[in-house]
């Protein structure tokens, strides 16, 4: 416990007089040092949580959760796999039958290589990520569907005739060449995501077997997709000859990436607060150096030495805690206005800070975890307690007779 007396003095350190103005200068630094850190590691905390979740929605948006090899028997695998999903307490969103293969678009001007993805007739319409994308023409039986970025790049349109270069060969007299396949553009999607809108064609299942020689796949969404990997271990405990991933696994380079850059911005940020902390050991050993004599009187009187090391352990936590308060508040406010802040700067002084043309995303994203916050809060605290205490040791062994003494 910490009485009246230490409550007292500790107010006391925490005002140096006018003529203490060096050590006020320090202190100063030390408690802006600590709120900057903290609200500067909140802030990038919640930028790259942002981009994550974002570019998770991008991409969950045109690629399955789970990919199931078919072996034909679709209605069946169907029936299968949507009863392995009631028995394990996982609920499916979509489920659709898919060929992916590849191509090459062949124009007066360029050759482009795309990826192709073809559906059922009968579940084209409704295919999740075509559901409000389409924004020229309508899904046929015989057309097929461009994406917008890649539309614009071949100068497209609905009702313009496509050349594709499949990866099938036939016997001809000039030796063995790839089997060429006219399509007629049927409509134009738009996802929102470059990548896919820039590489993909869609069409149906029954167009895919003229160019295409790959297996069926059977695409799962479900309810949760931080499930996907427990339901990928389900159906591969059942099918064990079929080749069945998630999308996890499909995006594991990226994603580790992703980790690995947060993890080493965590760790560069969190120095600021380390190099604020040294400050508060230099206020603290300044302090102790200017009060040795009435820490000698103080012990003389009758404190003890855990009075002494309460007393000046507490004066730089203090300064840590309010620091480390504020700099919370001051991250917390920027991450949630950040979009804000970006648009005034943009608009106001042509600070162009997150061009879309080179992120492809329209707005700055954040996201702020409150466990992330209270992780970062409860580290800066520990920094500066460990920064703290060794002064305060210090300032307790001082032997009251000896020093005075030497006052």
């Amino acid at each position: 416990m910490i009485n009246k007396a230490e409550i007292l003095i500790i107010s006391r350190y925490l005002k140096p007089k006018n003529k203490d103005g060096f050590l006020r200068v320090i202190s100063n630094f030390s408690f802006i040092g600590i709120m900057l850190g903290v609200a500067t590691l909140i802030i990038v905390m919640s930028v790259m949580n942002g981009f994550r979740i974002d570019l998770l929605d991008k991409l969950l948006g045109y690629q399955p959760h789970i990919s199931f090899q078919s072996k034909g028997k679709y209605n069946l695998e169907k029936e299968s796999i949507i009863n392995l999903a009631k028995k394990n307490n996982f609920k499916i969103s979509d489920l659709n039958l898919v060929n992916n293969s590849e191509a090459l678009i062949l124009t007066q001007t360029k050759n482009y290589g795309v990826l192709v993805k073809s559906f059922s007739k009968n579940e084209i319409k409704d295919i999740y990520f075509l559901k409000n994308s389409i924004v020229k023409g309508k899904v046929n039986e015989n057309g097929i569907g461009v994406g917008l970025e890649l539309a614009s790049k071949l100068s497209l349109g609905v009702g313009d005739n496509l050349t594709l270069l499949s990866n099938n060969t036939e016997t001809t007299p000039f030796g063995i060449l790839p089997k060429q396949f006219n399509f007629k553009v049927s409509f134009i999607f738009n996802t929102g995501m470059y990548e896919f809108d820039n590489n993909f064609l869609i069409s149906n299942l029954d167009q895919s077997k003229f160019f295409s020689n790959k297996e069926n796949e059977i695409e799962i969404r479900i309810n949760n997709p931080d499930n996907s990997n427990n339901f990928t271990s389900v159906l591969k405990q059942k099918y064990n000859d079929r080749l069945i991933y998630s999308w996890v696994d499909s995006n594991k380079t990226f994603f580790d990436a992703l980790k690995v850059e947060r993890n080493v911005m965590f760790i560069i940020l969190t120095l600021i607060i380390v190099v604020a902390a040294f400050n508060i050991i230099s206020v603290l050993t300044i302090l102790i150096k200017n009060k040795s004599k009435e820490i000698s009187i103080l012990r003389s009187i009758g404190f003890r030495k855990n009075s002494i090391l309460k007393i000046f352990l507490l004066t730089g936590t203090t300064i840590g805690l309010l620091g480390t308060a504020l700099g919370v508040i001051l991250g917390i406010f920027i991450s949630y206005y950040l979009e804000n802040i970006r648009s005034f700067l943009n608009n106001n002084f042509n600070i162009n800070i997150f061009p879309s043309e080179i992120y492809f995303l329209s707005e700055l994203p954040s996201y702020i975890n409150y466990d992330s916050v209270l992780l970062i809060s409860i580290f800066s605290i520990l920094i500066v307690f460990i920064a703290s205490l060794f002064p305060a040791l210090s300032a307790s062994k001082l032997e009251p007779i000896k020093n005075l003494k030497n006052e």
